[in-house]
């Protein structure tokens, strides 16, 4: 019976070839890049696109990437190099070095230095080897680590780097055992990892000691599994998209407004805000979320409590949640000369000044501008005459009219021309530095 419902399987060629082209083909020519171990699941991958190729016409490459953990991660990586080789397919051999005592352990501290070299890579798509066994482990693994929805669905056959490749998943609905077939039917040599059998590993432990007890009483448990991941992933895709409604109305002025949501029921409150995190790559656990929403909705309403996970803080101000690095950047003094740009990176600054023409109303004279200009930081006192015969305000009454987070006070740099406080970017430009039409500037802060 085993045999005769594997004949029944779709050939993995066609499986492969029809993932591709749900994703990336035809791109004009696709560029591939295979992460590849050199172990079975990697190797079994790069035959079948060396076979697809033909007629698909992609361009193929592949990366292997050095963790240095084992004393035969050289002959592994000599290995892959000529195993890619044999099938005409460039292999690049990357070095990383993996902190072994990374807080969230050394499986991730690996995994993490894998995709900081995926993310370096220019390519249309870059494909990985998991398979339908690797899913069951990490549904497993993710449960009993108490995840939500969104680890429960584990691997996702698709989904995007941040430099816009998309990571594919071919193999994930194909259980090992095919892959191990296709191998030895095709006479494919493969290494074999140590470190797999190390009981000590979470995932290990249960490849080993768990699911074979499991899969003598539930045959089926890897599909199971896998299939219950695919359940979850809907479920994630539909709360996604309640999130983003919801958000619609609880994002006011880059900030998640404690208001506005007030109005939503707590779980879909916790929905939006969790996927207001996540979208910005912070994705704290289970304890930590309760932690901020426990400081940021029971804090006083003047108080201004700062939440901290990792490189990211959230901070609140009146009534909204802001997501700033962990630590403010405060710059040096910059001068610089204008020269008619319209975008200027300021390092020191961690941003850019950006100048715009104004077509309709006033703007900083463009004579002023061939004076001395700098970026400063406010070091208080400062203050500004916004009407021409009118009083100089201070920067600090001005902020609190406005409404300005205190953080932004300080990571928005002063615009100084000849010595004169003449602008604070993005909001208020002196009186006498203005004139009809004339150019503004604002400044954007990037990102971390």
């Amino acid at each position: 019976m085993e045999s005769s419902r594997k004949t029944l399987q779709p050939d993995l060629s066609a499986r492969v070839e029809a993932c591709l082209a749900r994703h990336i083909l035809p791109a004009t020519p696709a560029r591939i890049c295979l992460g590849f171990s050199g172990g079975l699941d990697s190797t079994v991958l790069l035959h079948l696109l060396t076979n697809l190729r033909p007629r698909s016409a992609f361009e193929l490459f592949a990366v292997h990437v050095h963790h240095g953990l084992s004393p035969h991660a050289d002959d592994w990586a000599e290995f892959a190099c000529q195993a890619a080789r044999a099938l005409e397919v460039e292999c690049t051999v990357a070095h990383v070095a993996v902190n072994r005592r990374a807080e969230l352990g050394l499986e991730a501290a690996a995994r993490a230095a894998r995709y900081a070299v995926f993310e370096r890579q220019h390519c249309d798509a870059l494909l990985l080897a998991q398979h339908r066994d690797d899913q069951a482990e990490t549904v497993l693994l993710n449960l009993l680590r108490g995840s939500g929805v969104r680890g429960l669905a584990a691997m996702p056959e698709c989904r995007q780097l941040e430099n816009g490749a998309q990571v594919l998943r071919p193999l994930l609905d194909i259980p090992r055992s095919e892959l191990l077939a296709y191998a030895q039917i095709h006479g494919l040599r493969w290494v074999e990892d140590e470190s797999n059998a190390d009981q000590s590993l979470d995932r290990n432990f249960l490849r080993h000691a768990v699911f074979p007890q499991l899969q003598a009483v539930f045959p089926g448990v890897h599909a199971t599994l896998a299939r219950t991941a695919e359940h979850l992933a809907e479920a994630d895709t539909i709360l996604g998209d309640l999130a983003r409604t919801d958000l619609q109305y609880c994002l006011k002025d880059e900030g998640f407004d404690l208001a506005a949501a007030a109005c939503l029921s707590s779980v879909r409150m916790r929905n939006a805000l969790r996927y207001w995190l996540n979208s910005s790559g912070v994705v704290p656990d289970a304890r930590a979320f309760d932690a901020l929403l426990s400081m940021m909705c029971e804090s006083r309403l003047d108080a201004m409590p700062v939440w901290v996970w990792r490189e990211h803080a959230v901070r609140r101000f009146q009534h909204r949640l802001y997501l700033t690095p962990a630590s403010i950047r405060i710059g040096a003094p910059v001068e610089f000369e204008w020269q008619g740009r319209a975008v200027m990176p300021v390092s020191a600054w961690g941003g850019t000044l950006r100048w715009n023409k104004v077509s309709e109303g006033v703007g900083i004279a463009e004579r002023f501008l061939a004076g001395r200009l700098a970026l400063r930081a406010r070091r208080g006192g400062e203050g500004l005459r916004l009407l021409a015969g009118g009083p100089t305000r201070s920067l600090k009454h001005l902020y609190q009219e406005a409404g300005v987070p205190p953080w932004l006070r300080e990571r928005t740099p002063l615009l100084w021309i000849d010595d004169r406080l003449a602008a604070v970017p993005g909001l208020w430009i002196a009186a006498e530095f203005l004139e009809q039409g004339g150019w503004q500037a604002s400044w954007h802060q990037s990102a971390g």
